[in-house]
């Protein structure tokens, strides 16, 4: 079964869209819908680390491969991490939400050893 979250993409229905998809265990997959607008905002929250870009924030930066297809997320325990340390006074409500939505997400696929992928539709 095909479970479709689509909160944080309504409203901007034909305008950029990023999907995070989590293969849950069970055999389901968990669509996350999100104008590509709110994932941008809190993608600039993130900052380099001493060595440079890591995680997401390396993808997003520097290569950005979702552009071309669907890829895994590396190293979920580094994304959880980045965004975690974002601060939060800058983003707006939506933002905020969306945050706190995709840390849930990742944090449980990573405790459950399941797969996350982006995708640019």
């Amino acid at each position: 079964m095909e479970i479709i979250n689509n909160k944080y993409y309504e409203g901007y229905e034909g305008e950029g869209e990023m999907q995070f998809i989590r293969y849950l265990s069970n055999g389901d997959k968990y669509v996350l819908k999100i104008w590509d607008g709110y994932f941008d905002e809190i993608m600039r929250e993130i900052q380099p680390e001493e060595n440079g870009w890591t995680g997401l924030a390396y993808y997003y930066n520097v290569e950005e491969p979702w552009w071309e297809r669907p890829w895994k997320i590396q190293d979920i325990d580094i994304v959880i991490k980045q965004l975690r340390n974002i601060k939060t006074e800058q983003l707006n409500k939506e933002a905020k939400e969306l945050l706190i939505e995709l840390c849930d997400i990742l944090s449980s696929s990573w405790e459950l050893n399941e797969d996350v992928w982006i995708a640019d539709e």
